[in-house]
């Protein structure tokens, strides 16, 4: 068993490993995943490291929601396009949804305020369970194909 505060999986070595593992597989075989369709599999054989290849177009602001993961850190790796991913911290804003144990994703309004990174090919951004993200943005005014890789990592 293993307790403390909520921000104590940032310091945990076994979750770091986690995420430095998801790392090095994304620099590795970026290429062969780039080729690949849309599929969900565990890297390390449990539920520690489970790695979603994804494709779709980007979508307007307004029509994305945002969400969060109690459970688990977001590492989203663009393979092409590009997209903007928003966030803001969970504890400004309510939930306009009851958590989803199961799916482990609780859905929010729109924050007041927000951040945002653009992501190209080959760049990443870890989304930690305190922060409520919205990923699939558009750059600029048009939709434009996203492949990207999101891998959930465990903070338990």
């Amino acid at each position: 068993m293993e307790n403390g505060n909520a921000m104590d999986y940032r310091t945990d070595p076994k979750v770091r490993e986690r995420i430095d593992k998801a790392i090095a597989y994304l620099n590795t075989h970026a290429a062969q995943l780039s080729g690949k369709a849309d599929e969900t599999y565990s890297l390390d054989g449990t539920d520690d490291i489970v790695v979603h290849l994804q494709s779709y177009d980007s979508m307007d602001y307004q029509s994305i929601s945002y969400e969060s993961h109690h459970d688990h850190i977001d590492l989203h790796y663009l393979l092409s396009g590009r997209e903007y991913v928003r966030w803001w911290d969970t504890g400004s804003v309510e939930p306009n949804t009851e958590y989803n144990a199961e799916n482990d994703i609780v859905f929010y309004p729109h924050p007041q305020h927000h951040n945002r990174v653009l992501l190209t090919p080959g760049h990443y951004v870890l989304v930690y369970p305190e922060d409520m993200h919205a990923p699939r943005g558009r750059v600029g005014d048009n939709a434009e194909p996203v492949h990207k890789v999101v891998v959930k990592i465990s903070v338990r």
